[in-house]
């Protein structure tokens, strides 16, 4: 069973159309792939929706009815949920070492990635920072933006 990690960039385009939503879709979508996510970026996920409703990219409307949207597929089991652990924090803390220039909710993401490795995940993301640090730590990535 091929298993995908979205951090917050890319599950916004999940619900919001913009270059990479098609490849998210069908990676969300095709029947046998495993869609996780970390707790961490819901709450980026909805600090991102309020921005573009903000710029008026979302109508107020529209970003209820993708919160709506991502919670009905959430509880029918569209996404696996994981949260960090004290060991997710002491690996980010050698993750800051190794790369000191990656915000905390990246660092975040790539932990959990690191974590989630035996499984053989694929970090699905268009945050091109957090992609070129999978790639010394030998953590598969899509870039929906490319595919």
């Amino acid at each position: 069973m091929p298993y995908y990690y979205f951090d917050s960039t890319a599950l916004v385009k999940r619900y919001s159309p913009e270059i990479g939503t098609q490849v998210v879709n069908k990676l969300v979508t095709k029947r046998g792939n495993s869609a996780i996510v970390g707790t961490t970026a819901l709450a980026e996920f909805c600090a991102c929706l309020a921005r573009k409703s903000k710029q008026g990219e979302l109508t107020r409307d529209d970003w209820y009815s993708v919160l709506f949207k991502f919670e009905s597929e959430s509880e029918r089991g569209g996404f696996h949920y994981v949260t960090p652990t004290h060991h997710t924090y002491v690996l980010i803390k050698r993750l800051a070492m190794e790369f000191p220039h990656l915000k905390a909710p990246q660092l975040t993401h790539l932990g959990l990635a690191l974590e989630l490795r035996p499984l053989r995940i694929s970090l699905v993301s268009s945050d091109r920072q957090l992609l070129a640090a999978c790639r010394p730590l030998r953590v598969n990535t899509v870039n929906p933006e490319e595919e």
